[in-house]
């Protein structure tokens, strides 16, 4: 089963992208995620993107243990940055409701 998460815009890195793969930045220090083109399925919202990532892609199979383990903790490393940021938003924007 494919698995979705959230990725805010601003994590994109289209300059370290190859003809192969997306690339997002992850936290400081953590450097890059780069995922396969043919394992996922990138839909723009106006606001971030919906990154759609294949079963045998994301889920730990019996090869590649490993990257896949680092795969899966990068996008969810993303993903929760993408709620850190759309909570920030919506707490200014009840801020400024309250004070209207």
């Amino acid at each position: 089963m494919a698995q979705t998460y959230l990725f805010s815009k601003e994590t994109r890195e289209k300059v370290f992208e190859k003809d192969t793969s997306y690339c997002f930045r992850l936290k400081t220090g953590r450097g890059f995620l780069h995922l396969n083109k043919k394992a996922t399925e990138l839909i723009e919202h106006d606001d971030h993107y919906e990154v759609v990532l294949a079963d045998w892609y994301i889920n730990v199979g019996d090869k590649f243990i490993d990257e896949t383990i680092r795969r899966q903790e990068g996008c969810k490393q993303l993903e929760k940055h993408y709620y850190f940021l759309k909570q920030r938003e919506h707490d200014k924007e009840r801020e400024n409701r309250q004070d209207s």
